[in-house]
């Protein structure tokens, strides 16, 4: 206890010390130790939330405020709390309660400390006067709660758009990511569009018109560090430094795969077998009969804690026998091996894109940050498309099936082939111009997730960044294009953080 006073002490002395620098017309002042709240807590109560007098409490001696930067979860009921609070001693301690319409209701403190206590009508004043009676002051006592539920990933403020292309009804697109911009090619042959953009969330692309001399496969479109490249309907391999000129590379391959630094990786047909080449440095070798080579799904490079260097992983798709698989490979720049030991459905044409899931300790209310791995939609081996999420938090070895509460929103279709790109925000302001909005209220939620800022302090940040997850196009079972841009956004994410 005497720690925590002293450093509340000090807290306020430099605060003061500092306002008194910096305003130099105002007299400093300073929260005298007789009416100091030294400690704040809530009594325990497991059937209204386990672990409740764990949870943290941030008391600001110079502004007179005490709250929990990390609200309590949505839903938690914080009309009959009791709490805990210390102070240096007082002649008056006194919780002014806020009723609608109605005066303040008065507890006084020291006479009945086990009163519960409404804050669900907004702060409540906690009234000291010293032991002395020659100073007194008035404490704004906040128990925050989510309007949300902000440990999950959940489409709060999705949106949605149309594909950025100069055609109405484009009949195919594939959109990556090349030297750090969204690249979206799309059109119906032999009309195309090449859209570019640094981030997708002001939404306003280039597109130009774009022609190619031989039939494009636009679902092959793939890059590497310095390179654009697809395949023509023969498999004929091209390549492209700005995607409006495409040069021949004079390979003919079966199966991109994506890229790994400035390496290409994909899959070439020799002699009635199947072997992994690379592009432009030129690599040979059979492929495993259970690795896919086609309907894989978009790559990702992913550095991880186990592995020299970095390792491009990829998802699902079609063995050489026919069949499908959900296990997921994995390249680390020379060889390719089966990662998964407990793979997904088999699928072909995967969403697949790498994020961070995150678990609250409800014991200690603490948050562990996971890197995950998540994958959704693609094609069954009847070629009809699917909505179901999976998630590894162990780089891949083990997926499986998200709860009911991370599955996809009703209104985003099954389907196969879409892609999924992240782009942070510097968030200033909840605007989402550009966008069409839906109502959030009916929207189920995903998978656990909160904000890696540690929120366990007294002052609040202008800007802040936000990663909205881009899903783009995919097509249904008849291979008709979803003319669509679906923009989703993590409630806790969205929130503006304290630093």
């Amino acid at each position: 206890m005497l720690k925590k006073i002293a450093f509340y002490i000090i807290f306020a002395t430099v605060a003061s010390v500092f306002v008194a620098c910096n305003e130099e017309t105002e007299d400093p002042t300073t929260t005298s130790s007789n009416v100091m709240v030294s400690s704040f807590s809530l009594v325990a109560n497991d059937s209204l939330l386990v672990n409740l007098d764990s949870v943290f409490f941030s008391i600001d001696l110079v502004n007179a405020k005490i709250y929990n930067a990390d609200s309590l979860p949505y839903g938690t009921d914080v009309s009959h709390l009791v709490a805990k609070i210390s102070t240096m001693g007082s002649s008056i301690a006194e919780l002014h309660i806020p009723r609608p319409g109605k005066s303040d209701s008065i507890i006084d403190y020291l006479k009945r400390p086990n009163d519960s206590i409404d804050f669900s009508n907004g702060p409540v004043i906690f009234h000291i006067v010293a032991l002395d009676k020659s100073t007194q002051r008035d404490y704004s006592i906040s128990v925050n709660v989510h309007k949300v539920k902000p440990d999950s990933l959940y489409w709060n403020k999705l949106s949605k758009n149309k594909l950025p292309s100069l055609l109405n009804n484009p009949s195919v697109q594939k959109t990556i990511t090349y030297k750090g911009d969204a690249v979206c090619i799309s059109g119906i042959h032999p009309q195309y569009t090449l859209a570019t953009i640094s981030n997708p969330s002001n939404f306003v692309w280039d597109m130009q018109e774009l022609s190619f001399p031989f039939v494009p496969n636009i679902n092959s479109l793939s890059a590497t560090d310095d390179a654009l490249y697809l395949l023509d309907t023969d498999g004929n391999l091209y390549s492209s430094s700005d995607g409006l000129s495409w040069n021949a590379c004079n390979e003919t391959w079966h199966h991109i795969y994506g890229g790994y630094n400035s390496t290409l990786l994909g899959v070439k047909y020799i002699d009635g077998k199947y072997y992994h080449v690379t592009y432009p440095a030129s690599s040979t070798t059979l492929a495993d009969e259970k690795c896919p080579i086609s309907g894989t799904s978009q790559i990702v490079n992913y550095n991880n804690n186990w592995s020299v260097s970095h390792q491009a992983f990829l998802i699902g798709g079609r063995c050489a026998d026919g069949s499908t698989t959900g296990e997921m490979w994995g390249y680390d720049g020379n060889n390719w091996s089966q990662i998964s030991l407990k793979g997904i459905y088999p699928r072909e044409d995967m969403t697949f894109f790498a994020y961070y899931t995150f678990d609250t300790n409800t014991n200690n209310w603490t948050i562990t940050k996971y890197p995950t791995l998540v994958a959704f939609g693609g094609f069954d081996a009847e070629g009809k498309p699917g909505r179901n999420v999976f998630i590894s938090i162990d780089m891949g070895l083990n997926w499986k099936l998200a709860d009911d509460l991370m599955q996809l929103p009703e209104y985003i279709p099954n389907m196969g082939g879409a892609q999924a790109l992240v782009f942070n925000r510097t968030m200033t302001a909840r605007s989402t111009s550009g966008w069409v909005e839906y109502p959030s209220k009916s929207l189920p939620y995903w998978w656990e997730i909160s904000s890696p800022i540690n929120s366990r302090a007294s002052q609040n940040t202008n800007t802040w960044e936000c990663p909205y997850i881009y899903l783009f196009g995919g097509y249904d079972e008849n291979g008709n294009l979803y003319n669509t841009i679906w923009r989703g956004v993590i409630n806790r994410l969205s929130f503006k953080p304290v630093i």
